[in-house]
């Protein structure tokens, strides 16, 4: 029989593995654009934008910017625009500010570890499982890293479940007449990823991307 303090330390990878959230994005993404007057070279609506990015938006032009790291939500008019890392930095224009609440960090698996630590037979107490993640929108917006299918199964309870082909960038998925249960509870998968998250009970219909975003 195999000793104690083997499997454990067998186990113990594993674990870590399941437990710990695995989030991708753009590599270098500092910020998401929620918004952009047309026509703004260089820069599309859900584009993900680096630090050290200059975007000129001229006398008119205006940009709404969602930060990953800070949650700083930015409406930017007039000027240049320079990306920073947590804020932007602005030049002959004007930028009004406000901290949203952030999805959180969601919980994510691939098939091999999900299979891998179903198997395993150890003697340690158990882990509280990590929360889902909370998104504050009934219409996703959804980041993939390449162009594939996503499905969206509701856990909690029987539900009709849904298929998409997206792109390999964030959609909001209001676009594509999706609108989940507010208080739901849904496992996002693609390839061989799977996302489980929670839509806010008191969700309104839209409202920020940064607020909605589910990223592999």
């Amino acid at each position: 029989m195999r000793p104690i303090q083997s499997v454990i330390a067998l186990a113990l990878p594993l674990l870590a593995a399941a437990a710990s959230p695995a989030v991708a994005q753009a590599p270098g993404a500092a910020a998401l654009v929620e918004d952009v007057t047309p026509g703004i070279a260089g820069v599309e609506a859900f584009d993900y934008v680096p630090a050290g990015k200059r975007i000129v938006l001229g006398s008119g032009g205006k940009l709404t910017l969602g930060y990953l790291a800070s949650c700083v939500e930015e409406t930017i008019t007039g000027g240049t625009v320079t990306v920073g890392s947590e804020q932007s930095t602005v030049a002959e224009g004007s930028v009004q500010r406000k901290t949203v609440a952030c999805a959180g960090r969601p919980l994510q698996l691939s098939a091999e570890q999900s299979g891998k630590s179903g198997g395993i037979v150890f003697r340690m107490p158990p882990k509280p499982a990590p929360k889902p993640l909370l998104i504050h929108g009934a219409s996703p917006v959804v980041s993939l890293p390449q162009p594939g299918q996503l499905s969206i199964v509701r856990v909690d309870q029987p539900g009709d479940p849904i298929a998409l082909d997206l792109p390999g960038k964030p959609v909001d998925l209001a676009s594509r007449g999706v609108r989940l249960v507010p208080g739901g509870t849904y496992r996002a998968s693609y390839g061989s990823s799977a996302i489980v998250f929670r839509v806010d009970a008191a969700a309104a219909e839209t409202g920020s991307p940064l607020l909605r975003l589910i990223q592999f």
